[in-house]
């Protein structure tokens, strides 16, 4: 009897530190990702649409693997029903200069983790400071990319933590529409009732002269990140203006929007989501 009381508790003894292993490899993975990175350009369609996008889909973090296939069959047929050309690829070292020249548009679609050697964010770098655009969706605008002009010019807030209790719930989204950018959201919906899981930022982008799209209205659901013993700080939300939405015009004329929806595959088939997706590619790649 001794014997098996021995026997099952160097079992369960063993059981717990795989646990703890997986969890601990599981959370590095998230917050700082696992990085691969790729040195051989690919190659490109010798020709193009005169508006062109390249939708990077490359995780290194935790990867919403759902969401990507989804997006990327959206973002297809949007393409074709627009005339655009797109050009989907997981490897980072398309951002070269020579290659990036030829898109109007760059979509980081659930980007997750560092992706991208010194010399490709160089190039991502130069091609936005030379009049690029840019959309962040979602994963893109969480806190795996450890890049500080990536968070500090193209997403403008520190990411603090998603919903936890639950993760996905409904919640009631607001629009502003800035007068100067009318045409970006005359016609979405005012008053917008979804589900998602929802970020949570440190602090807010207007304060880096970004304009607001959408909020989410804290009173509609429970912002609170709390995971007990893991993290018992993320207790919290944004307050009464909570941006989930917004977008910006850089000083040399390249255009940054970041959506932070978009964690599930069926976000990406409702009409409303993708009819604003498609006024912020319109909007950022200067179409």
């Amino acid at each position: 009897m001794k014997r098996f009381f021995k026997i099952f508790l160097l079992s369960l003894l063993g059981i717990i530190i795989v646990l703890a292993g997986a969890m601990g490899v599981f959370i590095y993975k998230v917050t700082y990702g696992f990085p691969f990175y790729e040195s051989k350009p690919p190659e490109l369609p010798a020709e193009m649409a005169d508006f062109s996008i390249l939708l990077f889909n490359k995780t290194n973090g935790f990867r919403h693997g759902e969401a990507i296939e989804t997006s990327t069959e959206a973002f297809r047929v949007m393409a074709k029903n627009n005339d655009w050309s797109i050009f989907v690829t997981e490897n980072g070292a398309v951002f070269n200069w020579e290659q990036l020249e030829k898109f109007d548009l760059v979509i980081w679609n659930n980007v997750t983790g560092r992706v991208l050697k010194e010399e490709q964010k160089a190039a991502f770098k130069q091609y936005m400071d030379n009049g690029g655009g840019f959309l962040g969706i979602h994963g893109a605008g969480d806190n795996s990319h450890h890049w500080p002009w990536y968070e500090n010019t193209l997403l403008g807030a520190d990411f603090s933590h998603h919903t936890m209790n639950p993760q996905l719930q409904e919640a009631t989204m607001h629009l502003h529409c800035d007068s100067v950018n009318a045409h970006l959201c005359n016609g979405l919906t005012a008053t917008w009732q979804r589900t998602d899981e929802w970020y949570a930022f440190y602090n807010n982008p207007s304060d880096k002269g970004f304009e607001v799209l959408y909020t989410v209205d804290e009173k509609t659901f429970n912002p609170s990140g709390y995971i007990r013993f893991l993290a018992e700080d993320k207790d919290f939300g944004m307050g009464d203006f909570h941006p989930i939405v917004w977008y910006k015009e850089l000083p040399g004329g390249g255009r940054t929007f970041y959506s932070a929806l978009g964690h599930a595959g069926a976000y990406f088939e409702e009409s409303e989501h993708l009819e604003m997706l498609k006024r912020a590619i319109v909007w950022a790649g200067k179409k």
